[in-house]
């Protein structure tokens, strides 16, 4: 029984906290005498009272929660929860409610974090949200530690719990304002560099068209093909960072690619900067190995920029299992083997509030730097399944990791020969379907000067009606994405009517009407605009020589 009493002390009244116990002295079976024993425990009063008006501050809520499912809630926790004076504060089915409140998609969650604390001694700091039975949707931070008796067994979880949603809503807004910075930075960066090269473009044109004579022309020309070059490199890096290219996935060893890419490396880094190069990983991984060798450029590039004066690179490739706590946090990325590629440079190092952007497009630090070569290396490594991450700090160099997922018990292969872009010496007859005039033109003219008998449509209805009355084709050459009728329709019928015609698709951005998430289906042509008249001719002939067995439209 807690007693309260006043105590005079140097004259002055006080109130105190008392923990009171009375026992009766029993004298011939009666009552002689009571024994009162009182303990102090104001101390201790004032301690509780001070933690709950700090739990109430920060709005903190206590739970305990015990192997067969009971448990019990303070008023905090309940209120948190939803949870209403007829539940109780403590309940024989807690699991059971916890079920009901934990929003269905975060239930495995908990009851994984739950299960793994009885072994670990440790609940979270774990996120998830909960339903109230209004069914609004709240979100949630917990976190618990494990009592045991003497002998190590589990006697209950205590922790606690705290509402966060509304840091998280503030979260969001972060994210979508950290977004619009991002995106008029990307903005800007195509309209400065677009703008420029159009300038170059159209001033060449208007002095071509008023040169005097053709060989005044060819300079411009010359610059006319460089900025257009130019404009080509600048979407093909967008369209890497934004994940959007098509690429062509096979297994490669990364030791091979990066021993292929050793001595241009070297002259890529110059005299000045010494290269060692570490080759520990034993497995193959799958990616567009050129697309590995652009990844592989691109830092290294980055770390001989920041060495202007010498230093070392170190370039290592490894075996890794990054497990549960490795990936936490990283929604695209699962845990289990990687191939880890590492580079590493002592140059100058990022400051550390520049290291969350690196990764942004046009973002930059340095001078005469486009700021595409880190976006372009993340975008590739993220449609490749992998992750990418920097570690560094001002004067104390900088390591860029890749990880890519591990691919085990399978041989590399080895790319095809580069077939030559020769003319037809038959004349296969090819079908060109492409809605917009210039290309089309471009094409048709490209294919006829190499002796080919070409026809045009202009959509993907025309080209089938095309077909339907001029078939069959050897070849159909067909935009991947037009209005009305897409590309990717018109070579799926025209196949299934003729099993021997080849197919190739082109686009400047083919998203996923041929690919998915940009990885081209085995078997599949694909040529991504812009694309020079001998590209075009080589992928042709080459598609014409292969047989027709190893398509897949």
């Amino acid at each position: 029984m807690q007693q309260y009493a006043n105590l005079g002390r140097t004259g002055v009244d006080t109130m105190g906290h008392y923990l009171t116990r009375i026992s009766p002295v029993l004298e011939h079976g009666e009552v002689a005498s009571l024994v009162l024993i009182a303990t102090d425990v104001t101390a201790l009063e004032e301690n509780r009272t001070l933690l709950q008006f700090a739990l109430d501050a920060t709005k903190l809520g206590i739970w305990t929660f015990e192997p067969g499912g009971s448990g019990t809630w303070d008023e905090a926790t309940r209120r948190i929860f939803g949870v209403d004076e007829s539940e109780g504060a403590t309940s024989p089915d807690l699991k059971g409610m916890l079920q009901r409140r934990i929003h269905e998609d975060d239930r495995a969650l908990v009851v994984d974090a739950l299960t793994k604390a009885t072994h670990s001694g440790s609940y979270g700091p774990l996120e998830h949200r909960i339903v109230h039975p209004s069914g609004e949707v709240r979100w949630v931070s917990a976190s618990g530690v494990a009592v045991r008796d003497h002998e190590g067994g589990l006697v209950r979880i205590v922790g606690s719990v705290q509402d966060i949603t509304h840091r998280r809503l503030l979260e969001v807004r972060l994210l979508e304002a950290e977004k619009l910075e991002s995106i008029g930075r990307l903005a800007g960066g195509v309209a400065h560099d677009f703008n420029n090269m159009l300038t170059a473009i159209l001033g060449n044109v208007d002095l071509a068209t008023n040169s005097p004579s053709l060989q005044a022309v060819q300079p411009l020309l010359t610059e006319i093909r460089e900025a257009a070059e130019r404009s080509a490199a600048l979407t093909a890096q967008l369209l890497a960072f934004a994940r959007r290219q098509v690429i062509e996935p096979k297994v490669i060893d990364p030791n091979v690619l990066i021993g292929r890419f050793n001595a241009l490396l070297g002259r890529v880094l110059g005299e000045h900067i010494t290269l060692a190069v570490e080759l520990s990983s034993k497995s193959c991984v799958r990616v567009d190995a050129s697309q590995l060798e652009q990844v592989l450029l691109n830092l290294v590039t980055n770390a001989r920029d920041s060495m202007p004066r010498g230093g070392r690179l170190s370039l290592q490739t490894s075996d890794v299992e990054l497990s549960h706590q490795h990936v936490r946090g990283q929604l695209d990325l699962a845990h289990g083997p990687y191939v880890r590629i590492a580079v590493t440079d002592t140059g100058t190092g990022i400051a550390a509030q520049e290291l969350p952007h690196v990764f942004e497009p046009f973002f930059t630090t340095r001078q005469g730097g486009t700021g595409l070569g880190l976006a372009t290396c993340y975008g590739i490594v993220k449609q490749s399944g992998g992750h990418i991450t920097v570690q560094s700090e001002p004067g104390q160099g900088a390591t860029f990791v890749v990880y890519l997922p591990r691919i085990e018990a399978l041989e590399p292969e080895h790319p095809a020969p580069v077939t030559p872009a020769r003319p037809s010496v038959i004349g296969e007859r090819v079908l060109v379907v492409e809605d917009e005039p210039a290309v089309r033109s471009v094409i048709e003219r490209t294919l006829a000067l190499a002796s080919y008998r070409v026809t045009v449509a202009c959509s993907g209805d025309e080209g089938l009606r095309v077909a339907n009355e001029l078939g069959p084709f050897e070849l159909l050459v067909t935009d991947a994405i037009m209005p009305g009728l897409s590309g990717w329709e018109v070579g799926k019928q025209l196949a299934q009517r003729w099993p021997k015609l080849r197919v190739l698709y082109i686009s400047g951005y083919a998203e996923d009407a041929i690919a998915h998430g940009g990885v081209l289906e085995p078997g599949m042509t694909f040529l991504q605009k812009p694309f020079s008249p001998s590209e075009l001719l080589s992928t042709v002939r080459r598609l014409l020589d292969a047989p027709v067995k190893s398509r897949k439209l």
